[in-house]
């Protein structure tokens, strides 16, 4: 208690540890580690070692903190060096442009600077410099539909509890919602990036084989559960046949089933259909809203990059991946991290409309 007393002159003890909890950037959360340590009469030799610092850079820290608190310890003199050339209204310009991801290449980016600013004082090798400092990153891009329509996504988003309402769901039975969806498998190649040395060339055994399958796969929402089934093809009776595979998990409840709009998924309202399950359809175009998509992702990891012997190889390889989905609760609750159905979910739950187990 005696250190902490002397270093805390300004009595932001307890503030300074929950700011190391919630700090993200790497060097404050180091220096108010240090302090944290200090507070508990760790030396500054042990406190240097544990961090990788010199002694007198611990001991820096601590009278900075000692000097001035918080803001002191996490202030860091600028340099006197030239003005940046690159100015704010260039930043601001390209950081706009960045976001709308229309350059394939650092090149493009700088044919794009040239034809919009005066980059005679720049040499073309800073590029990349520049796009670092404008939180440039180099990313693959997840394919979107032209046909898409932006409004629609957004209303399926802030409307899926008014819709689930209007479904008027028995009000005495518990309520399962479901996200469904199908991927395709087969014998041809999947190609994935792989990490290699520099300057040797990546490759993968692939032959190019026909032999297709496919496998339907749900996840509840905000539950644990999920079903998956493999089938020679994709047609309203193996919709149908999914969609009383689901039914069964709990025969009281009422299931609501999301899926997109293929031709052979069902639109809800048919005689043959079970009588417990309702079904919602995704806006055309819209994978986004679907996180089985997540997991398809995560599957093809699993099984790319290979030259399977035949179907039964790679269908083994492809329930190893699908088994800690239906095992542990945790992998199939993580594919709806910071979901709009989840948020759409707690609306009706909050309301207590409907039952949610």
């Amino acid at each position: 208690m005696g250190r902490k007393e002397k270093i805390d002159l300004w009595g932001q003890a307890e503030e300074l540890v929950v700011r190391h909890k919630d700090e993200r950037v790497g060097w404050k959360r180091e220096r108010l580690f240090v302090i944290k340590q200090a507070f508990e009469s760790v030396s500054i030799r042990k406190i240097a070692e544990e961090m990788g610092r010199s002694p007198q850079t611990i001991q820096t820290w601590i009278n900075k903190y000692r000097s001035g608190g918080i803001d002191s310890l996490l202030s860091k003199k600028r340099g006197k060096g030239a003005k940046s050339k690159f100015t704010v209204e260039m930043k601001e310009a390209l950081e706009k442009e960045l976001e709308g991801g229309k350059h394939r290449t650092a090149k493009q980016v700088w044919a794009w600077l040239e034809e919009n600013f005066d980059m005679s004082d720049f040499k073309p090798t800073s590029i990349y410099t520049i796009l670092g400092k404008c939180g440039g990153r180099l990313k693959v891009p997840r394919p979107s539909n032209p046909k898409k329509d932006p409004v629609k996504e957004q209303e399926f988003r802030e409307t899926l509890a008014d819709k689930m309402m209007a479904l008027c769901l028995p009000k005495d039975r518990p309520v399962r919602l479901w996200i469904y969806d199908e991927m395709r498998y087969g014998l041809h190649p999947l190609t994935r990036k792989v990490w290699c040395k520099r300057g040797v060339r990546a490759t993968a055994s692939s032959r190019r084989r026909y032999k297709n399958a496919y496998v339907y796969g749900a996840l509840q929402v905000g539950g644990s559960g999920s079903e998956f089934l493999m089938t020679s093809n994709v047609d309203k009776d193996w919709d149908e046949l999914f969609l009383n595979q689901i039914s069964q998990r709990d025969p009281y409840a009422s299931h609501v089933v999301i899926g997109d709009g293929a031709g052979f998924h069902h639109t809800g309202g048919e005689e043959h259909l079970p009588d417990n399950v309702f079904i919602l359809r995704l806006p055309p175009y819209c994978p986004e809203l679907n996180p089985v998509e997540k997991l398809w992702d995560i599957v093809k990891d699993g099984i790319c990059n290979r030259d399977w012997k035949d179907m039964a190889h790679l269908e083994d390889k492809l329930i190893d991946n699908l088994k800690p989905y239906w095992e542990m609760p945790q992998k199939v609750f993580s594919l709806f991290k910071n979901s709009y159905l989840r948020s759409e979910l707690n609306v009706i739950s909050n309301q207590h409309m409907l039952q949610y187990n």
